[in-house]
C-alpha cells in the first residue's frame, strides 16, 4: 500500500496555496498518495490516516493564521509520534508561522524536517521548484520510515 502525505494550509493571497500545490507535485511524482486541503475542509482524521503531514500557513500578525493554528492545536488528541511532519508557508515581512507550526509537530513526537520552509511572497519557479523536492524529501523520509 502507497504511503499518504496530507497537505494540509491557509492561505490569504493563495501563495501558501501555490506552495502547497508544488508539495503536492514533488511528493506525487516520488510515488505518494496524496490529500491536499484547504484547512477549512480538513479534518483530523485526515491526519490520522496519513503516513506524513504537511502543514502550511502563511504568517499572520508575526504567527500563523489564526485557523491553521487551531487545527494544528486539534491534532494534540491523535497518535502522531513517529510520523513525518513538515511546515511551510509564505509571508510578507518576518515568516515566523512556519516555525510555530514545526515546534507544535515536534511536541507532539512527530520526525519533523528541518529546516522549515519560508517563501518571501509569491513563489516564483525557483520557489515553486524548492516546494516539489520539499514534497519528493518527504516521501524519500516515508520510504526510509518502512
Amino acid at each position: 500500500m502507497a504511503k499518504k502525505l496530507a497537505v494540509i494550509y491557509g492561505t490569504g493571497f493563495g501563495n501558501t496555496g501555490i506552495m502547497a500545490k508544488a508539495i503536492e507535485e514533488g511528493a506525487r511524482g516520488a510515488g505518494i498518495d496524496v490529500i491536499i486541503k484547504k484547512v477549512e475542509e480538513a479534518t483530523p482524521q485526515d491526519v490520522e490516516k496519513a503516513d506524513a503531514i504537511a502543514i502550511g500557513s502563511p504568517t499572520y500578525k508575526g504567527a500563523g493564521m489564526p485557523t491553521v493554528i487551531r487545527f494544528v492545536e486539534s491534532l494534540a488528541k491523535i497518535p502522531l509520534k513517529g510520523k513525518v511532519g513538515a511546515a511551510f508557508g509564505s509571508y510578507g515581512w518576518s515568516g515566523e508561522a512556519a516555525g510555530v507550526i514545526s515546534k507544535m509537530l515536534k511536541s507532539y513526537g512527530m520526525d519533523v524536517i528541518e529546516p522549515d520552509l519560508r517563501i518571501k511572497r509569491i513563489p516564483e519557479a525557483e520557489g515553486i521548484e524548492t516546494c516539489r523536492e520539499l514534497g519528493k524529501v518527504i516521501a524519500k523520509r516515508l520510504r526510509n520510515v518502512l
